[in-house]
């Protein structure tokens, strides 16, 4: 790619040098952004040298993290740049620093070159949109060149220039953090989280918000991170924050909204209301929230309260109109994400109690098939009778409500977990992105579709909107290590593991996808260390055992074979004994374990059949084909 733009970034920044380049390349400019390719070689540094002497821009990102490392691979790209800049013109514009909150110019550690150069510090989204656009005009020559500056000339905030330009166009963002309980008790924490959860939907159905999703934004709950830390890891503009006092039938609810920039009150208020109030009280929160982020943010002229009014009622058209079965539901919901056979059970008692008061809530509907299915997952011998409650749930839902984009997942996994049924299973998550398009749930879900029929670039598209709405997300992240590993950027897969790792440390599935990248890159030890850590967090440790066992006694080879040979030992399932049996090179026997898994009703996972680099060797064999549509994962 010549006369492109070159970002050099240390590794451990590669998130906030991937905005920077999404931004550019949003903006019609070209990207050498080297996520895409793989750290390590001879072909790898002649690659680096050529598209830093063809580029037509050069970024550097200069970051706590640069500061921290007197050497690293981005050291070298920033000497070729300044070798370069000395066959230059001095007016020519080349190099243009950008720097990350935390580090200050005067005590930056970069070649001297640096220095002459006016720098951009972009500390959240409308400074990096801010910059394309300065660098857009730059290549399209309506912009005047940067000239020299004298060594210590002040940097051009761009943050500052937002309120007239970049702000104009900037989507304007919020996260809505969990409500902080005030009640005497405990139990009454699920009202709070619930009354931020349900705000949080309203406001996400809302056109022209970018509504950060739950999975990120509660994560800050019961933390003590400042307003300025949330919004630059959510990459947001506004918080939501409020605390909820309730007692018995009467709750003082006090809600503010704040500008991360500058920690300003934006708008707060107090309402002390009975619960049977409540709806009214959410959808003045709402209506106030959006009045007051367009005109902020956007500098719109507030729209007539009667046009917000009917924006929050189409927004809450689906919700229940009884309180108390609102409440149950909430209640329902809280006892869900502790994810206990005890607290599934408890909620499913809830939402049947919903139920009961009102039999045409769809929604309570929606989320007993959720939760029959999470049950299913504790209660192996009743997965049969747990497995159509639930699909007889959804497929109530759906007639009450035709429009539950909840339900729609729900019939889709049942159609491909199932079923195996390809139409009826992207049907299904056709019509679910149709319904919820800002959904990040539903658009991983779409994403891992995408990677099982090999469209790819589709994926990756899928997985940036979520991230960009669930940014803390350790499920999108760990999809986004699948991707990668699918393009065989390894380095990327890699970090994007560390990260997961990082935001879950006792999840059992980050370790599981280093292990199959280690097996991708024939790093036997780690790929050891990984599937043992994986046993361990999952409480089985004499699988672990087992595995480091053999691996003493044994060379590569020698392991894989006593894993597939004593499958009860090992606790390997069908289908890893098939991916061991192929890289032996036993394609016949590789085969017949996976039609032996598509033949067992229930505990195999072969969702993933045409989506593990790792099963590749056997894309152009006619008996993979068919497997693959047995397994309703093609046509």
């Amino acid at each position: 790619m010549t006369q492109a733009i070159f970002l050099s970034y240390a590794s451990q920044d590669a998130d906030a040098a991937r905005r920077v380049c999404d931004a550019l390349r949003a903006a019609g400019l070209d990207v050498w952004f080297d996520q895409s390719e793989l750290r390590g070689g001879d072909a790898w540094d002649a690659s680096i040298r050529k598209q830093i002497k063809e580029c037509a821009l050069f970024v550097p990102v200069i970051s706590p993290n640069t500061q921290a490392r007197e050497e690293g691979y981005f050291r070298r790209e920033w000497n070729l740049a300044v070798d370069r800049m000395l066959d230059m013109v001095d007016h020519k514009t080349f190099l243009l620093p950008v720097i990350l909150d935390g580090v200050a110019q005067a005590d930056a550690l970069v070649p001297d070159k640096f220095r002459e150069r006016q720098w951009s510090r972009i500390d959240g989204d409308a400074a990096i949109a801010a910059f394309s656009a300065r660098v857009a005009k730059l290549r399209a020559g309506s912009a005047s060149p940067a000239k020299n500056a004298p060594e210590g000339a002040p940097m051009l905030e761009v943050g500052h220039l937002v309120g007239r330009t970049a702000q104009q166009n900037e989507t304007p963002s919020i996260a809505v953090l969990a409500f902080a309980n005030r009640s005497a008790g405990a139990d009454d924490e699920y009202f709070a989280d619930g009354l931020a959860d349900e705000l949080l939907s309203v406001l996400a159905k809302i056109k022209g918000l970018r509504v950060i999703a739950r999975t990120s934004s509660f994560v800050f709950k019961g933390k003590n991170d400042d307003v300025a830390t949330i919004g630059r890891k959510l990459n947001v503009a506004t918080l939501l924050e409020g605390s909820v006092r309730k007692s018995g039938n009467r709750a003082r609810i006090s809600v503010q909204l704040v500008r991360c920039a500058d920690s300003s009150h934006l708008w707060s208020e107090t309402y002390d209301r009975t619960l049977d109030d409540i709806f009214a009280v959410q959808d003045d929160i709402a209506q106030c929230i959006v009045t007051e982020l367009r005109a902020a943010l956007l500098g719109l002229p507030s729209a007539s309260n009667a046009d917000v009014a009917r924006e929050i009622a189409l927004a809450t058209e689906t919700r229940p109109e009884n309180p108390e079965v609102q409440q149950k539901c909430q209640q329902a919901q809280f006892l869900l994400e502790r994810r206990s056979r005890e607290s599934i059970e408890h909620a499913i008692d809830r939402f049947r109690e919903a139920i009961a008061i009102d039999p045409q809530c769809s929604s309570a509907f929606s989320g007993l098939a959720h939760a029959l299915g999470l049950l299913s997952t504790h209660l192996v011998d009743r997965t049969q009778d747990l497995v159509q409650q639930s699909h007889e749930a959804t497929q109530t839902a759906l007639r009450l409500d035709p429009r539950n984009a909840s339900a729609y997942l729900a019939l889709a996994a049942h159609a491909l977990v199932h079923r195996r049924n390809h139409l009826e299973w992207i049907a299904a998550m056709d019509k679910a992105l149709e319904l919820a398009p800002q959904n990040s749930q539903v658009l991983r879900l779409v994403a891992q579709r995408h990677m099982t029929s090999g469209a790819l670039d589709d994926a990756q598209a899928c997985l940036d909107r979520a991230l960009a709405i669930d940014p803390l997300s350790a499920t999108i992240r760990l999809i986004l290590a699948s991707l990668a590993m699918l393009k065989q950027e390894y380095a990327l897969a890699r970090r994007s593991i560390d990260d997961v790792i990082a935001i879950s440390p006792s999840w059992s599935m980050p370790y599981e996808e280093l292990a199959c990248l280690a097996q991708l890159t024939g790093d036997h030890a780690l790929f050891v260390e990984s599937r043992a850590k994986a046993f361990e967090l999952g409480g089985r440790h004499s699988e672990a055992m087992f595995l480091r066992e053999q691996f003493k006694q044994s060379d590569w080879k020698g392991l894989l074979g006593a894993l597939v040979a004593d499958q009860t030992r090992s606790g390997i399932t069908r289908m890893e004994a098939a991916v061991y049996r192929l890289e032996l090179g036993e394609i016949d026997k590789a085969v017949q374990l996976i039609d032996d898994a598509l033949n067992v009703s229930r505990g195999e996972p072969v969702w993933n059949l045409t989506s593990d680099p790792r099963l590749f060797p056997l894309r152009d064999d006619p008996r993979f084909l068919k497997l693959a549509q047995r397994a309703g994962l093609r046509p």
